[in-house]
């Protein structure tokens, strides 16, 4: 099989499919699925003078007919673009005023200057032929192979201040000693990326309140400013502390992304509230330990006074299914939260101390407890929750 490299202009390539030189959909194809949105975000990035992914077609023997074998919705959405198939969409990120102005117009309404300006883009073509019967099948397998990449992965696309804030952050977690062998999981498919991101988001709107999604992160990403050098800050001084609470441990944790964000969260205000670091460390010890044993005997000296097994039992097994379902939901993200408080607070606070502002918390807690007669669940949890407007402000 040889391929033939040419860089032929728009013009050239319109021509040939509407002599029909140049067949879209031979019997090898799918349909055509871009939407219009896809249509016009590869009409954007000729505009914007952007590169394009190679076309791969096939020199049909003996004859000047050519068929695509790679490329149909690409050279689809510019046929259909150049036949005022559809506008174009001139709101697209990063905004762009020659082309802003340009909003709403069909190829039709064009300038014959911006008009000789697309024609003109030039597109590589790599030309298949002196090949056996299976080989361009084989290609075309190669080249359609699904991949599948993770949100963190498509933002790290984007070159902006934020996005490159997020990345010393993983770099100083992986200098640190952040490892699969330390917490559990790795930074494989930027892991890591993604939780900081998160992290970093949550810190700036200051709420758990407000849903923190993939979309969410891709927007801050794509602004021209990026998180301010405090928040950055407090950032490594979470992770620092995060890093000695998994080296003091005995063994090793086993964490999850929703599980280190709840304790990045809690380290978080755990040092605005002026909490020692060793009782911080002490306490991700106890509690990561009861989460490893909930499921079997609780050892007496690991339950708080006050509170039963049954009940504590109940409230780990609330923190685990947030943390392993539904795990961006608000309401997953303050349970979490109020379990780690809650049970810290029966740890080390004394609900009798009129300033204490856990007391709340810790005296709801031991009431639940203390009354066997009423069925303990997350409906329990998210009305104290909601009593105490937990999470409103961090």
């Amino acid at each position: 099989m040889h391929l033939t490299p040419s860089d032929p202009d728009i013009a050239t390539l319109y021509r040939k499919i509407r002599a029909d030189r140049l067949d879209l959909q031979p019997n090898f194809q799918r349909g055509e699925v871009w939407g219009k949105g896809k249509k016009q975000r590869l009409v954007d990035s000729v505009l914007r003078g952007w590169h394009i992914p190679p076309i791969h077609v096939i020199q049909v023997p003996n004859s000047e007919r050519q068929e695509v074998l790679d490329g149909q919705q690409r050279l689809a959405a510019i046929r259909d673009f150049m036949q005022d198939g559809f506008p174009i969409n001139g709101e697209q990120e990063p905004l762009e005023k020659s082309i802003t102005e340009l909003d709403g117009l069909f190829w039709s309404d064009l300038s014959q200057e911006i008009r000789g300006k697309f024609e003109d883009f030039t597109i590589r073509v790599l030309t298949i032929s002196d090949y056996k019967p299976r080989e361009p099948g084989e290609l075309f397998y190669r080249l359609n192979q699904p991949t599948n990449l993770t949100s963190a992965e498509q933002r790290n696309a984007y070159f902006g201040e934020a996005r490159q804030q997020i990345k010393n952050l993983t770099e100083h977690m992986e200098e640190e000693g952040f490892s699969r062998e330390l917490m559990g999981f790795s930074n494989s498919r930027m892991a890591y990326d993604d939780i900081l991101a998160k992290f970093l988001l949550t810190l700036e709107s200051r709420t758990l309140t407000k849903k923190i999604t993939a979309n969410t992160v891709t927007s801050r990403y794509r602004e021209s400013t990026g998180f301010s050098a405090e928040i950055t800050s407090r950032a490594v001084e979470c992770l620092r502390v995060l890093f000695e609470c998994l080296e003091n441990r005995s063994s090793a944790s086993k964490l999850n992304k929703a599980t280190i964000s709840s304790w990045l969260i809690f380290i978080y205000k755990a040092l605005n509230e002026g909490t020692n670091l060793n009782t911080v460390i002490e306490f991700y010890d106890q509690f990561e330990t009861l989460r490893e044993s909930h499921e079997g005997e609780i050892g007496k000296e690991l339950i708080p006074n006050g509170i039963t097994q049954s009940f504590l039992v109940k409230t780990i097994q609330i923190y685990q299914d947030r943390a392993s379902s539904r795990v961006a939901d608000t309401s997953s993200v303050i349970l979490r939260d109020i379990i780690l408080w809650g049970i810290y607070s029966l740890f080390n606070q004394n609900p009798t101390q009129p300033n204490n502002g856990l007391s709340p918390l810790n005296l709801h807690l031991h009431y639940l407890s203390s009354q066997k007669d009423i069925s303990f669940s997350e409906i329990s949890l998210s009305k104290i929750a909601k009593d105490l407007r937990w999470g409103d402000v961090l």
